[in-house]
């Protein structure tokens, strides 16, 4: 009787094996199968991360009732980074193990379907962007950009192990220092779209440790990513220590240049501004005084940084023959004053607010004179490519918007 017993329990223990999406799961010793207590059921070994076919709403439900927190990949089918995390960082097993064991997986296509929605409620700025979600739906952590699977796994534990955002401000508050933990909470902040406040945390962090900057990389790389205060002692340590830098960090050199001509343009930008009636405050003087000290500290640029905002000054007010006086300087001086972005944004001033055909026809032919040029660049690039190399697709068409944009400026504005 006992033994008829025993087979009778092992018969129904098999009988009892479910099968969801693919994945065998058991139910725990004792445990009867009902619907709510087969979602919470451990998933065997999977070739990588188990991600759940279902909806962002019934997502939420099974997270609460497995009492975990909700993972969403946001992803696009263009994004290679994207491609890089699912078919090789969530294939790896350590990865897969904690994601499985801690989450309920879910991936989203943010240019279909629900995805799109999701996309306007998080302000999924770009890809992948990882979020971890509470069963209530609010962000607990979030994280931008593909990692190495053993980078990946440290900035999750660091954020969801903590408490997430939350968590890693009250352990940054109460004092905790560590280059780890404080590089791991500037990305966080980054990817929870507070940029203001990662970079005063980095510019507070590196205050009285710019040696460091030359020493380890680290370092550098919080200053280069998060850093943009031009009045900071890391960027100014930087300025006067680039030489130093180009050596230390050979394949940042050119981009270290890039970004700080890129800060020391933002910096011009306090010495403009519009009160809230629309009026235009210009300050001659206190520009004037900048560029001198840009000039003190060997900015090369230093002229067309100022002759740069001194032409948006000329847009907000009109002054549009001033304006292309100076756009034909800046377009001259073959910085980044006078590429294709800033370009675009001039001629849209000009065709919404210029009404005399010649300066139009003028700013028709600047757009002719870029497509031309960026012709030409694309096909020399592409010459001197490697013969199984592909060439990099720039996210912006500059081409033909420049294009579209000079057959508007070519057409007289009619007069309502």
């Amino acid at each position: 009787m006992k033994r008829l017993f025993f087979v009778c329990t092992i018969v129904m223990y098999i009988l009892s094996v479910q099968t969801i999406q693919g994945q065998r799961v058991v139910p725990a010793q004792g445990a009867q199968m009902t619907p709510a207590q087969g979602m919470q059921m451990t998933f065997a070994k999977t070739d990588g991360v188990a991600f759940r076919e279902l909806s962002f709403s019934e997502a939420l439900k099974v997270a609460k009732a497995e009492n975990k927190l909700l993972f969403v990949d946001c992803f696009t089918t263009w994004c290679a980074p994207c491609r890089k995390l699912s078919n090789v960082v969530f294939k790896d097993s350590l990865v897969a193990d904690y994601f499985n064991s801690h989450f309920v997986n879910l991936k989203m296509d943010m240019e279909k379907g629900e995805g799109i929605e999701i996309k306007k409620k998080y302000e999924v700025r770009g890809y992948p962007t990882l979020l971890f979600l509470n069963s209530t739906g609010e962000v607990v952590y979030r994280l931008l950009g593909a990692d190495e699977a053993p980078e990946l796994l440290k900035k999750v534990k660091l954020g969801v192990e903590s408490g997430g955002l939350s968590g890693l401000r009250k352990r940054y508050q109460s004092g905790e220092r560590d280059l780890d933990f404080v590089g791991g909470y500037i990305n966080v902040l980054a990817a929870a779209n507070c940029e203001k406040e990662a970079g005063k945390v980095a510019t507070d962090f590196l205050q009285g440790k710019e040696q460091k900057l030359l020493e380890d990389e680290a370092y550098f790389w919080i200053f280069y990513n998060y850093v943009h205060d031009i009045n900071s002692s890391a960027f100014l340590y930087i300025v006067s220590h680039k030489k130093e830098i180009a050596d230390r960090f050979p394949r940042q050199a050119a981009a270290i240049d890039r970004r700080l001509l890129e800060d020391w343009i933002d910096g011009s930008y306090t010495f403009l501004k519009v009160d809230e009636s629309k009026h235009c405050i210009f300050d001659e003087q206190g520009l004037n005084a900048y560029v001198a000290r840009m000039k003190q500290m060997n900015v090369a640029e230093a002229d067309m940084i100022g002759e740069s905002l001194r032409l948006k000054k000329d847009a907000m007010m009109n002054q549009w023959d001033s304006f292309v006086i100076r756009g034909d300087k800046l377009l001259a001086s073959n910085t980044i004053l006078g590429d294709e972005g800033h370009l675009l944004q001039w001629v849209k001033w000009l065709d919404k607010e210029c009404e005399d055909q010649s300066l139009r026809e003028k700013a028709a032919k600047w757009c002719d004179k870029a497509c031309e040029d960026l012709i030409k660049r694309n096909e020399e690039i592409k010459k001197n490519l490697p013969p199984s190399a592909i060439p990099a697709i720039s996210m912006v068409d500059y081409k033909g918007q420049l294009l579209q944009i000079a057959n508007k400026l070519r057409k007289p504005i009619e007069k309502g």
